[in-house]
Formats: C-alpha cells, sequence, structure tokens
C-alpha cells in the first residue's frame, strides 16, 4: 500500500512539474503587443516630441532613432523624447517571461512649415476611390494615416506615370524635394521605382528606388530626392509606380497602387 501511495505521490509531483512547464513554455512563446508612438507633429521647424507608450508590469521599451534595427542593445526608453533634427524612430518592448514585441516606427521631418507651394497640377488626376483632398492637399502638411482606409489624405493612382507641376509663391532657394507615400502591399500598394524633377525642361534632381518590389512592411515613407542647389519658382515631379506587382505576390502581374500625400520643398 505504501508503494501505491509513493506512486501516486510521484505521478502528482510529475503532473505538477509538467503543468507548472506548460505555463513557463506558452509565456516565453507569445510575443508581446507592439508600443504605441506617438508624435507632436510629424512636420517640424524646431521641435517635435515623441512618446513611446506600452503598459505591461516588468516590460522595458527600446528604441533607436537613425532607422536602425531595434535590438536588446539599443537604448531604454524612459522618458519623452525631444527631437530637433528629422529622424526615423524604431521601438520593441521587451520582457523576460516573452517574445519581443514586432517593431513599430515613424518618421519626423524637420523642414520649414511656411506654404511655399501656391498651385499643384496632377496628370492624371487621382483615382475616383481614393481622391485625397486634391492636389492642394499635397502640401498643408497634414500626414495620412498608416490605416489608410477613409483617411482624406491620401491620393491614389494607378497610372504609368503622375505627373505634378508644381508653382511656388516666390523665388526660393531649393536643394531638396521630398514625397511621402505609403507602402502596403497586402494591398497592392506599391513605393514607386523612380522620381524626376523638371525645372523649364533640365532635370534637376532625380532618386531610383530599386527596393520598391521587394517584400517590405506596412508604413509610410519620406523619400528624398537632392535638388541642384539654387533658386527656383517652379517645379514638374514625374513620378514613376512600379511598372508591375512583382512574381513573389498574390498580385503578380496587375498594377499596383501608388498612394501620395505630401510635396515637401526644402
Amino acid at each position: 500500500m505504501r508503494t501505491i501511495y509513493s506512486l501516486l505521490a510521484l505521478a502528482m509531483l510529475c503532473q505538477a512539474c509538467i503543468s507548472q512547464n506548460s505555463i513557463n513554455a506558452s509565456m516565453e512563446i507569445f510575443p508581446l503587443s507592439a508600443p504605441q508612438l506617438n508624435v507632436s507633429s510629424v512636420f517640424f521647424d524646431s521641435i517635435t516630441t515623441v512618446r513611446i507608450s506600452f503598459d505591461f508590469p516588468n516590460a522595458v521599451i527600446k528604441y533607436s532613432l537613425n532607422g536602425g534595427a531595434v535590438n536588446q542593445n539599443s537604448k531604454i526608453y524612459t522618458a519623452p523624447l525631444e527631437l530637433t533634427e528629422s529622424a526615423v524612430i524604431k521601438a520593441k518592448a521587451y520582457h523576460p517571461d516573452y517574445l519581443e514585441s514586432n517593431e513599430v516606427q515613424v518618421e519626423v521631418v524637420k523642414t520649414s512649415t511656411e506654404k511655399t507651394i501656391q498651385e499643384i497640377t496632377l496628370t492624371p488626376n487621382a483615382s475616383e476611390n481614393y481622391p485625397g483632398l486634391g492636389a492642394a492637399g499635397l502640401g498643408d502638411f497634414t500626414k495620412g494615416a498608416e490605416q489608410f482606409g477613409g483617411d482624406k489624405q491620401w491620393m491614389g493612382f494607378q497610372a504609368d506615370t503622375i505627373s505634378a507641376a508644381i508653382k511656388l509663391n516666390s523665388n526660393i532657394e531649393v536643394s531638396n524635394l521630398v514625397l511621402s507615400v505609403l507602402t502596403n502591399q497586402s494591398n497592392w500598394i506599391f513605393a514607386p521605382a523612380k522620381i524626376e524633377v523638371f525645372n523649364e525642361g533640365e532635370k534637376v534632381g532625380v532618386l531610383s528606388n530599386p527596393n520598391s518590389a521587394i517584400e517590405t512592411s506596412s508604413g509610410a515613407t519620406f523619400l528624398s530626392v537632392p535638388i541642384t542647389k539654387g533658386t527656383y519658382s517652379e517645379f514638374t515631379v514625374v513620378v514613376y509606380p512600379l511598372a508591375e506587382i512583382p512574381e513573389w505576390h498574390q498580385g503578380k502581374g496587375s498594377t499596383p497602387w501608388l498612394f501620395i500625400d505630401e510635396i515637401i520643398i526644402q
């Protein structure tokens, strides 16, 4: 009888160990949810504040400001970040008992927020399904949401090229042009393959984007086109979408979407 009791006790102990190990294992395989990034202003002329929030006991938020991937050696977030220069902020949550969260990011751009664009004429016009706020909305310093459904900032195009004839308020010195685009490949939205900038028929800037056909995470991106430094009163920006959706995608061979919400003159 004593032997039976001993065996029963041993079985119960083993079951308890298995249960505890199962709990520990389940804790380890579940990833944390991603932290939240909040920015006082995506476009700023002097300073902007970034707040990263994640409400979970004993969790730690780590971040980078240079666009580099976040890892265990990254800086620990302890207080709001006050930035005075353009930056790509990335963040992750860490906890000793769980898998790290997915990485989240936001980009902020230091630029004069004084309105410099007088008029923009687009050829062709945006799709009726994604008209945005019209051409005037491309210069209002208001970012579209990454969840583009129902957002009125994004203009959507399906065309071989998109041309934007830009008239400035006055002759101003320019060295850079920034195009804000959306990538959401699961919804067939791809970044452009190339951007060219002309002044009175002369090419003054070009940016090739070979990464537009590579599978990547969703998000808004600022594409910066260096301009031959000089004084300008007008530009024509020609945007070349990806010719077709690449082979790795379920929509391969189809015409991709191009989404734009801002053009910034610097």
